[in-house]
């Protein structure tokens, strides 16, 4: 009841909300496809225009001519493509159902006269520009996932996974592979956060994005080396160009674990003598208090968000600048099941089936605890010439600030255990050549770069990590060749890294330096075969490398958030991964099939590895993790199929399969995703008869989570009375089926439109344990959670 009543009340709140605006489009789920060519010579036009009028949406065409529309809804479009050198061609369509829309390919006439300034409405998607696969999560999917974490929210996009550390931290998984071997960017900046840790959580607000982006497999050419895994682009949506001041507010409410939120978003394009200039400021607080199971709840997992983020924006047909500052403020509780104060403490909870102590609700949170606080300044700039092409320069710079607060402190003050703070300086420099059309119709595309970073971190109290200081620096080169049906890709980076840790012997109080260097060149080429308008085949083969972090070398020390003690290896040597990825893509009327095979193998994989004997501190005897080295491979099948059963009734699965093995030790690897499917059905109801309701939709869904049953043996003995593990600290947990829920509309009373969605997840209330929760070991997953998302656009003063 007091759950039911939570969720009116937000209910009521958003009504009376809703009626502060003016329509714009509600969210929808349709994907918009084509390709765009000119009629003189038959040739892919890479970098046109197009647009959708009445929306201030749309895209730009790739370097095969392709392009792509997220999150219509059904309805009456009129589309204008563009394209520098060639008439506008305006083309009206009908879009009657929820379901992926494949447009003929469309061809442009040259023109000759005099041409005006075009307007690009939303910027090209940053992996547009390249051939490598990839999957995004916008619209209506978006949407649906409002009010979960970065990493919660992309488990919903097939080869994803997440590693988590309780309900609160949630750390985004491609591939079987995480923490430093995915880059994530930020608005275009690459995000340091020290993400070393398991169970350090990427520091970004997800609101702050309109478009999630997951580039799957080796990415180290554009982005620098590290990218061994993949690529995860969080793009906001485009500044506003039409003259007025507009926003949008977003609710949500949970049950499980009485969550409430707010985001809001302002924002105002000029015009007139000030044609070009926008700004937008945006904001989150989340509050969440404990997260119940279906027996009971979990002491201290109460955790807090406060984010904010400006924009001032200018943009021109030939030259544009951009500042924007965001700050990512969070304080996380940790499970207080999971603390333990003796090796035989560990093991003990281990061994219960649940917790000893099981309170009732609160939004208590004290310690133990992480508190964090991540800002970020951008500077960018571009210059557009139709005779040389873009260039543009992005400065950035970062702090994060992570304080770890113990069970208790020994120091009987309010300092914390664990404190560091690490400032990043970035730069980036590219140059995209204007395309050049060669005499048998093909056309040449691409990018040339430089990638410039350096860091310094302190730390204070407990020793974890050294002080450290590094430097890198990048050059890479991308080219492309589209002709009729065909894209190449070919490209080649060099890196450079240079580290210098600092270590205080307590006892002489002199300091001492330990420097590291590496270097490596980078390779990749990519095809991409359109087979009929239905039909894309496409395959990368690259190479990637990623060398050694302080923590990697250097960790000793107690890790207050992970309860363990972690050793560095200082002989570790640089990861050297060769990747290889195959897709098909199938669209048609009624069957869409999407299959990825990839296979990455790494030499040197370097990972944290549960070791047999702990180690004594002050507080008591801990697991103890180490730093090892082996050759691994990573392979497996991403799959999305998707069958209209009717015009309204769509089945959809989508299965990940992964396989991992250490070819060293002839073994497993631990913290290995297991294989999973998801399956849903859909029932989108018709656009008309409903009153003040549109986008009316409801779907069920199901999904399966096999045992992990590769993995290292778990073994036990007993040394000196004490019992000693090893693989592992327990078995996988078994299996599980989850099932869940979503029903959505569009609720528009008079022209004030609001978009709600009601999801719920566990439904049946199951208990279960999953593998990648560094607190499986204690308690089991949430249980039923049912969250109510409300979406007003408002128009706060008149557009023109």
């Amino acid at each position: 009841m007091h759950d039911l009543l939570k969720l009116c009340c937000v209910v009521w709140l958003s009504m009376g909300t809703a009626f502060m605006g003016q329509a714009q489009s509600g969210a929808c789920s349709i994907v918009l496809t084509g390709r765009i060519m000119g009629l003189d010579n038959h040739a892919p036009l890479a970098g046109a225009t197009i647009s959708i009028r009445g929306l201030a949406t749309g895209t730009v065409s790739d370097s095969a001519g392709n392009f792509r529309i997220t999150g219509l809804c059904p309805g009456n479009y009129v589309i204008d493509y563009q394209f520098v050198g060639y008439k506008t061609n305006v083309a009206s369509i009908t879009v009657r159902t929820n379901s992926p829309v494949a447009l003929a390919p469309v061809t442009l006439t040259p023109d000759n006269e005099t041409l005006k300034e075009v307007v690009v409405t939303e910027h090209r998607s940053e992996a547009q520009q390249l051939l490598q696969v990839q999957t995004e999560l916008a619209g209506n999917s978006l949407d649906a996932t409002r009010g979960q974490s970065l990493g919660e929210s992309l488990k919903t996009l097939p080869g994803l996974y997440s590693i988590q550390t309780g309900p609160s931290i949630s750390k985004p998984v491609i591939h079987g592979l995480y923490s430093n071997r995915i880059l994530t960017l930020n608005n275009g900046v690459r995000q340091e956060d020290q993400q070393w840790g398991s169970e350090h959580a990427p520091q970004i607000d997800p609101f702050l994005a309109s478009r999630l982006t997951v580039i799957k497999g080796a990415a180290s050419i554009r982005y620098g080396s590290d990218a061994i895994g993949g690529v995860i682009l969080v793009e906001p949506k485009v500044m506003p160009t039409l003259p007025g001041i507009a926003g949008e507010l977003n609710l949500v409410g949970g049950t499980n674990g009485g969550q409430g939120l707010v985001s809001g978003l302002v924002e105002q394009a000029f015009g007139k003598k000030l044609t070009g200039l926008s700004w937008r400021l945006q904001g989150t607080l989340k509050r969440v208090g404990y997260a119940k199971t279906p027996e009971y709840y979990l002491e201290n997992s109460s955790y807090h968000e406060n984010n904010f983020s400006g924009t001032i924006n200018y943009s021109r047909q030939h030259v544009g600048a951009e500042i924007f500052y965001s700050q990512f403020s969070t304080k996380v509780g940790l499970f207080t099941g999971a603390q333990v104060g003796s090796l035989a403490d560990f093991y003990a909870a281990i061994a219960r089936p649940e917790p000893i102590i099981q309170p009732g609700f609160s939004y208590d949170l004290g310690r133990p605890y992480q508190q964090v606080q991540h800002d970020l300044l951008k500077v960018k700039a571009f210059v557009r010439s139709e005779r040389l092409g873009t260039l543009s320069i992005t400065v950035a710079q970062q702090q994060n600030v992570r304080r770890e607060y113990d069970l208790q402190s020994f120091s009987r003050i309010t300092d914390p255990e664990l404190y560091l703070k690490l400032v990043t300086q970035t730069a980036d420099l590219i140059w995209e050549h204007r395309a050049i059309k060669t005499a048998t119709g093909g056309q040449f595309s691409g990018t040339f770069g430089f990638n410039g970073i350096t860091q310094g971190n302190v730390r204070r109290y407990l020793f974890l990590i050294p002080n450290y200081r590094n430097y890198g620096a990048g050059l890479h080169a991308i080219e492309r060749y589209a002709n009729d049906r065909w894209t190449l890709e070919g490209g080649i980076r060099y890196d450079y890294r240079w580290l210098r840790a600092y270590f205080l012997d307590e006892t002489t109080n002199l300091t001492t330096a330990k420097t590291r260097d590496w270097s490596n060149f980078t390779v990749s080429l990519g095809a991409t075969y359109q087979a009929s308008p239905q039909l894309t085949l496409s395959g990368t083969m690259s190479t990637a490398w990623r060398a050694p972090t302080v923590s990697d070398l250097y960790s000793d020390g107690l890790h207050q958030s992970a309860v363990a003690y972690e050793r560095g290896n200082p002989n570790l040597n640089p990861e050297q991964a060769y990747n290889m990825n195959l897709s098909v893509e199938y669209t048609g009327k009624r069957f869409y099939a999407d299959l990825g095979f990839y296979n990455n193998w790494i030499n040197n994989y370097i990972y944290l590895k549960p070791d047999s004997v702990p180690i004594i501190r002050q507080r008591g005897a801990f697991p103890a993790y180490s730093y090892s080295q082996v050759r691994a491979t990573f392979r497996g099948l991403d799959a999305t199929i998707r069958y209209k059963l009717t015009d309204q009734l769509t089945i959809t699965s989508r299965t990940s399969l992964l396989f991992a093995y250490d070819h060293t030790n002839n073994d497993y690897l631990v913290y290995i995703p297991a294989n999973h499917t998801d399956n849903g059905l859909r029932y989108d109801f018709s656009t008309t008869n409903h009153g003040p309701l549109s986008n009316v939709y409801v779907s069920v869904t199901s999904q399966y989570v096999a045992r992990q049953n590769r993995v290292p043996t778990v073994t036990q003995r007993q040394e000196n009375g004490q019992i000693i593990f090893t693989g592992d600290f327990a078995p996988p947990p078994p299996a599980y089926t989850l099932f869940g829920a979503e029903a959505g509309f569009s609720w528009r009373v008079g022209n004030h439109p609001m978009s709600v969605i009601l999801t719920g997840s566990n439904l049946l209330n199951r208990a279960y344990r999953d593998y990648l929760d560094r607190f499986r070991y204690f308690a089991d997953e949430p249980g039923r959670n049912i969250m109510l998302k409300l979406k007003l656009p408002l128009t706060l003063a008149s557009r023109q």
